[in-house]
């Protein structure tokens, strides 16, 4: 299976320019993965003057233009899209990833966490989301959902073999955090991460890119540098395989160390 990592900057509240880019980036690449992932919010920014501006930009994901635009470019391209969108459902909004495919969306994560920024504008997910693809079970998880490690363990209970990992982060902390969460939960950790800058009168966000696969092992099979740019990786997963950690089966001591906790209380 191959991933593509598209790293970008954003053109700020510009859907149409945004997903022109990524029309060109596609266009331009040797060859498009079965998977391609996107940053979070790849088509409008981050950090606003005010709620209501980004607000604004949320889309309906069941009639929203950006899906639609991204829907055509993955049946063009034989790939299903992983990308960071804004989202508006009966009144509330939602820092979410589109899964998309060539016959639309194939479903959806609403970010958990929130950073002090997401507090201002979204309202917080609740539920985890799982798809499969070629075998290969995927999850998703936005940015400073990384930072919690039991939210990982819950994709790993569910058998997640690869993390998809949509960011916009500027410090580098993230990416040590990736490798951590790739080896206590024996899965690949895709972290695409965008470059650039947010400005508003009361905050500059500029981040710094860095993308990365991190095999279970630890290993990093592709990094980023700061610029823009387009990298397809293939992995190697064996759905058959148990998951391991030093060569323990992690599932079945999970289940132990449980089973020994609730023998405490």
């Amino acid at each position: 299976m191959e991933i593509s990592l598209i790293q970008t900057d954003v053109f700020y509240k510009d859907k149409i320019k945004n997903l022109e880019l990524v029309a060109e980036v596609l266009a331009s690449s040797e060859r498009v993965g079965d998977i391609v992932v996107l940053p979070e919010l790849f088509s409008t920014g981050y950090i606003f003057e005010s709620p209501l501006d980004i607000q604004t930009l949320c889309e309906d994901y069941d009639t929203g233009p950006t899906l639609s635009a991204l829907s055509r470019l993955a049946a063009k391209y034989g790939t299903i899209i992983v990308a960071g969108v804004a989202e508006v459902d009966k009144g509330q909004f939602f820092n979410s990833v589109a899964v998309i495919g060539g016959k639309g969306l194939i479903g959806k994560y609403r970010k958990i966490t929130q950073t002090n920024i997401d507090k201002l504008y979204f309202a917080r997910g609740d539920t985890l989301f799982t798809f499969e693809h070629q075998g290969v079970t995927f999850g998703i998880a936005v940015c400073f959902d990384l930072w919690f490690p039991e939210l990982i363990r819950e994709y790993s209970k569910l058998g997640v073999e690869v993390l998809l990992h949509p960011a916009n982060f500027g410090g580098e902390q993230s990416l040590h955090i990736s490798k951590a969460r790739a080896i206590e939960n024996s899965v690949y950790v895709v972290t695409c991460n965008r470059i650039g800058c947010d400005v508003t009168a009361d905050i500059v966000g500029e981040y710094c890119g860095k993308s990365q696969i991190c095999a279970p092992s630890g290993e990093l099979l592709v990094k980023f540098g700061r610029g823009a740019g387009v990298k397809t990786v293939k992995i190697a997963v064996d759905p058959s395989a148990r998951k391991k950690v030093i060569g323990v089966d992690l599932i079945a001591e999970m289940s132990a160390v449980n089973h020994q906790l609730a023998l405490t209380k």
